[in-house]
């Protein structure tokens, strides 16, 4: 069960980098491409895995991997189009549900793995609790089901990698992948243009924080990987809402220090995510039955 331990770990980790993605996100995001680029290129840093135990796999092991990193680029990029158009609350949270579905069933199709009827019961809480924490918001719903969609395929093929090595090469490949697909986008001029106006815009401050905010959640995505690895990737991403609980406490102590990362608190809405915090916590126990 270390997997889950981990898991919790990540999710934590990762709502830390949620908020302060929170705050660098308050003002509009003009340029949702320059943003999931320069998410992208810091995965860069996964050269420094080469002499751990990185090798050449196969051409099949490859494409894998490229498609996984790929389809994460994709997912990051209709994920800040959904953010332009909503906030980023609404659109993590739609994102979220949606992704933990297809992550499910992709995982069916191309694992072959199917959850029994304790840890069945115990996903459809966790996907509940992720919905009660938030709202579907249908003006973002196409891009948020392509996102969800990418996000389940890259997580799935994931999986894969881990599978049929270890964890050093499937991070690896997976991220050569992400940065590859990336990179490939700079021929199109347009793309360059988003990317060298957000250069120029960009405040000192904010840059340094963004690269910092994306070590912390490099830290995160590791121990998440590495939870993929051990357990369900389903049930993995299922847990994804106690990653949204924590985000809402977080946000409720430090809301008055930073408006912000706040959370807009009406008793309609409190009401609703505690219900979601609660569906989450029964299918977290259910886990260990």
């Amino acid at each position: 069960m270390l997997w889950i331990y981990l898991a919790l770990t990540a999710y934590f980790v990762n709502a830390i980098a949620f908020v302060i993605d929170k705050h660098l996100l308050s003002s509009s995001l003009p340029r949702p491409f320059a943003y999931a680029f320069g998410v992208s290129i810091l995965s860069i840093l996964a050269v420094v895995l080469i002499p751990f135990g990185v090798a050449w796999l196969g051409v099949q092991y490859f494409f894998i991997s490229f498609v996984s990193g790929t389809a994460f680029f994709i997912a990051l990029f209709f994920l800040y189009k959904s953010i332009k158009l909503s906030d980023v609350s609404v659109a993590s949270i739609n994102v979220a549900t949606l992704s933990a579905i297809f992550t499910y069933v992709l995982s069916v199709f191309i694992l072959k793995e199917k959850l029994g009827t304790n840890n069945g019961l115990a996903f459809v809480f966790l996907v509940l609790g992720i919905l009660f924490l938030g709202m579907i918001r249908r003006d973002i719903f196409r891009y948020s089901i392509l996102a969800g969609l990418f996000f389940g395929l890259s997580l799935v093929l994931l999986k894969w990698t881990f599978n049929y090595s270890d964890f050093v090469n499937g991070i690896f490949w997976t991220r050569i992948g992400f940065v590859g697909s990336s990179l490939f986008m700079l021929v199109f001029p347009r793309a360059r243009g988003e990317i060298s106006n957000s250069l120029k815009n960009a405040p000192q401050s904010s840059l340094f924080l963004f690269i910092l905010n994306k070590i912390i959640a490099g830290v995160g995505f590791l121990t998440l990987y590495y939870a993929i690895q051990l357990g369900n990737v389903s049930l993995v991403n299922a847990l994804l809402g106690v990653q949204f609980s924590f985000v809402f406490i977080l946000a409720l102590i430090f809301g008055k220090i930073f408006p912000d990362v706040a959370e807009n608190i009406t008793r309609k809405i409190l009401i609703k995510k505690l219900l979601g915090i609660s569906f989450i916590g029964v299918g977290f126990l259910m886990l260990f039955r």
